[in-house]
């Protein structure tokens, strides 16, 4: 019956491994395309340090990331542009006035004119008989300038709602991250006992490998959570335009 169990449990580690190796192809694969390889790479990967707790303060966040995302500065001077656009189409319904001067001196000249000149004027003019045009424009201007407007504000509600978002799920990545630790520790002090009592004829080889493979689990489950909160990580920085 042992024999059984331990068969059973071997053909289920050779299943693990062969998903194992196969995910690594995976992501080997993913990555060389990701940097522009048209074929699989070999790389040296290293261990990522954790990166610092994070801020308690998500508003400060959000604030950060309105500052930093270069898309919502993009719609933020495409509103003012169109806003000053606006301003001078408005203006161009205004009077306009404007001034000529001119002098000189006639050398060929009748006895009867003098030998110097000059001459001064003004030209008013005030566009009201034009179809309507001035206004048409000033209102299509208009429009445009306040549908950037709404667009902006569409984009900060989004960028505060994933950085929100992306705060959350951060933040309960991070709270994982302790309970996995434990939880490798108590698999690591559950696998001592379990050899000590094998050892001293008082447990079976099943209990001695299910001891084992709890501990590898929970192994497997602490290096998830650490994957999972560098990816939650990594979603924040991008929500924030911080991402580098």
């Amino acid at each position: 019956m042992d024999v059984s169990f331990a068969q059973v449990n071997e053909s289920q580690a050779q299943l693990d491994l062969f998903r194992a190796e196969n995910d690594a192809r995976a992501s080997h694969a993913r990555l060389s395309a990701a940097m522009g390889y048209d074929r699989d790479q070999a790389f040296s990967l290293s261990d990522e340090p954790l990166p610092p707790a994070l801020d308690p303060n998500v508003d400060a966040l959000i604030e950060q990331a309105k500052r930093e995302r270069p898309d919502l500065a993009a719609l933020q001077l495409n509103k003012e542009a169109l806003d000053r656009y606006a301003d001078a189409e408005r203006r161009l319904r205004n009077p306009t006035l404007s001034a000529a001067a001119v002098a000189g001196v006639a050398p060929v000249r009748d006895e009867r004119l003098p030998e110097s000149y000059s001459a001064a004027g003004i030209n008013l003019n005030i566009p009201i008989l034009n179809g309507g045009l001035f206004k048409a424009r000033q209102e299509e201007a208009e429009s445009r300038a306040a549908a950037a407007s709404k667009d902006l504000q569409d984009l900060s509600l989004q960028i505060a709602r994933d950085v929100r978002v992306a705060w959350l799920d951060a933040n309960d990545a991070f709270r994982r991250l302790d309970v996995t630790a434990r939880m490798v520790g108590e698999a690591k002090e559950a696998l001592r006992l379990a050899q000590a009592r094998y050892e001293n004829a008082l447990g079976s080889i099943v209990e001695l490998n299910q001891a084992q493979l709890n501990e590898t689990s929970a192994e497997i489950a602490a290096a998830s959570a650490k994957y999972e909160y560098l990816s939650r990580r990594a979603v924040l920085s991008y929500a924030m335009g911080a991402l580098r």
